[in-house]
């Protein structure tokens, strides 16, 4: 039986990639390299910003710079471009606070700390998850299990009663591992990659008490 359901952030809540695209790709220019959207959603969709930047420094060769500056001057960049122009997705914030009144809640995010709490302090929605967890709480960010595992201790819940709620392949991968069911709606990525998924919705209407316990 289904009783905790956890939510991904970007994507799954707010409509916000491109806004994550543009402030990396303005601290890349920044220091003399061009990432085009291909480079972006390679190396960028559903993973955390340091396993992404460190990838991205061997790629392009860059080794006099550090990571954990890039990182900062893109979350600095990315809450003054978010400011007035967060975009969220229709239904969800209802479909939260509905989950909230039979579920155990979760967010368990890629985004730093910092974008986190910007983005739940501005839509009001913070004190509705139990437990949110960021990529500063983990080693290994997705497609690696840890996030969704760190999530389910700190709740003190089997990985056998929860529902994820994601939106990218990597996002897929880690609740898969961690032995959670999961449910992609394809809001940032084509269906056919969403297919490790146990269901794949393009509506959040339909996720009703039924179809969750039928996942």
């Amino acid at each position: 039986m289904i009783t905790t359901i956890i939510f991904d952030m970007n994507g799954v809540i707010t409509d916000d990639e491109d806004i994550h695209e543009l402030a990396t790709k303005e601290v890349f220019k920044s220091i003399g390299i061009d990432l085009s959207s291909k480079n972006y959603r390679e190396f960028c969709l559903g993973r955390t910003d340091i396993t992404a930047f460190k990838d991205l420094f061997k790629t392009f060769d860059i080794h006099s710079l550090n990571v954990e500056d890039l990182i900062t001057k893109k979350s600095v960049q990315y809450q003054k471009l978010i400011q007035g122009n967060l975009k969220i997705y229709p239904g969800i914030i209802e479909l939260i606070k509905n989950f909230y009144k039979k579920y155990t809640l979760a967010l368990t995010s890629s985004s730093t700390f910092d974008e986190v709490q910007v983005v739940v302090n501005q839509l009001g929605i913070k004190d509705l998850f139990k437990v949110i967890v960021t990529s500063k709480d983990v080693v290994h960010g997705k497609p690696d299990p840890e996030p969704y595992l760190l999530t389910a201790d700190k709740l003190n819940v089997a990985c056998e009663s929860c529902l994820v709620i994601e939106d990218s392949e990597n996002g897929i991968r880690s609740a898969k591992k961690a032995g959670m069911k999961c449910v992609a709606i394809s809001n940032t990525e084509n269906p056919n990659k969403l297919t490790l998924a146990d269901r794949i919705i393009d509506n959040y209407s339909l996720l009703t008490d039924t179809y969750i316990q039928n996942v």
